[in-house]
């Protein structure tokens, strides 16, 4: 990466948040490769679509159902292309030689983290239906404790290789785009070609929604710098950056539990088995969705929604907008196919 510094768009005051960033030798293992333009020719994927999986059953009390977890993905990526089979949605998303990151969220620690059981579904749906190798599936998160915490199995045995950036480094040079100017965990700024976001469903005290967006804020240093604003628009900021938009293909929410109030920590009395798994390839479609399920589930226990508030998460309406292009924020072009199992 050689040690220059990256502008992709300076607006003043930039680089007020680049304090702290620091580089760290680079590991081995997979090694980076060009990201693809199109995977294979396979039937292309529904890019307007939403899927929500529905199975209570896989959800006791905080016990997840390997199991039926891999049975509630392979269903809907099935439901996000017209052949109806999952094998052609993983086909049209990746590239057997793709090196796949796939960035979850420990940051509310277990319960309320991504579930290793999701994770999982995925590297073995990588590895069945495309031929990924496990060491070229990168689960990761900022920190190598927090993951280990959440049930990650760090031992290297594995259908994936768990790593935190604080054990891989930051780039040692900040990108700035737009206001936010960050240094990028290496997994995904020099190793990875792909990525597969796997955020929780969660309120969030300050932005409304700690979703697939949000979730990136764990790919860089400094994300305690941008929250002001309610976290608008560093949020797309750090979206746009190509380490990020670039490689993205693929959005894996895990709603087996749903924060509806009191996040992004873990908060008991707000949470609920809600025993969904979300796929989408546009973020900003799936944290629409998200966002009107985190609604729904505020009304249903008697509080006021968020939208309208000054914690809206706004940075969906700049995220669709035609400068950053990041996704669709009309709910009514989106296609929400909801499905029950058990």
């Amino acid at each position: 990466m050689g040690s220059r510094r990256r502008f992709l768009q300076v607006v003043g005051g930039a680089g007020l948040a680049l304090a702290g960033c620091r580089a760290r030798e680079r590991e081995t293992g997979a090694a980076a490769q060009s990201t693809p333009t199109s995977a294979t020719s396979a039937p292309p994927v529904q890019s307007d679509r939403v899927v929500i999986v529905r199975d209570p059953s896989a959800v006791r009390g905080t016990t997840i159902s390997a199991d039926k977890v891999a049975a509630m993905v392979d269903r809907a990526m099935a439901e996000l292309t017209p052949a109806a089979q999952a094998k052609a949605a993983w086909e049209a998303l990746f590239r057997p030689d793709d090196v796949v990151a796939v960035k979850v969220n420990c940051l509310a620690g277990p319960p309320l983290s991504s579930h290793p059981e999701v994770a999982t579904a995925v590297a073995r749906a990588l590895a069945e239906h495309v031929g990924t190798r496990p060491a070229n599936i990168l689960v990761y998160d900022r920190d190598g404790g927090e993951l280990q915490a959440a049930g990650f199995d760090r031992s290297g045995g594995a259908a994936y290789v768990c790593r935190g950036t604080d054990e891989v480094g930051y780039d040692a040079e900040p990108t700035t785009v737009g206001s936010a100017g960050s240094c990028y965990s290496r997994i995904i700024s020099e190793q990875a070609t792909a990525l597969v976001n796997v955020p929780v469903l969660k309120d969030h005290d300050l932005a409304g929604l700690s979703g697939a967006l949000k979730n990136h804020f764990g790919s860089i240093h400094n994300p305690n710098k941008l929250h002001t604003d309610h976290c608008t628009p560093y949020v797309v900021d750090v979206n746009c950056a190509p380490f990020i938009k670039d490689k993205h293909r693929l959005v894996v929410y895990d709603g087996l539990l749903a924060c509806y109030d009191g996040g992004p920590g873990y908060k008991p009395t707000t949470t609920v088995p809600y025993g969904a798994i979300m796929v989408a390839v546009d973020p900003v479609a799936a944290d629409v969705v998200a966002f009107e399920i985190i609604e729904r589930l505020r009304k249903e226990h008697g509080l006021p929604p968020i939208a309208g508030s000054e914690r809206e998460p706004k940075y969906l309406r700049v995220a669709a907008d035609a400068e950053h292009g990041l996704g669709t924020g009309d709910r009514n072009r989106i296609d929400v196919r909801e499905i029950a199992l058990g």
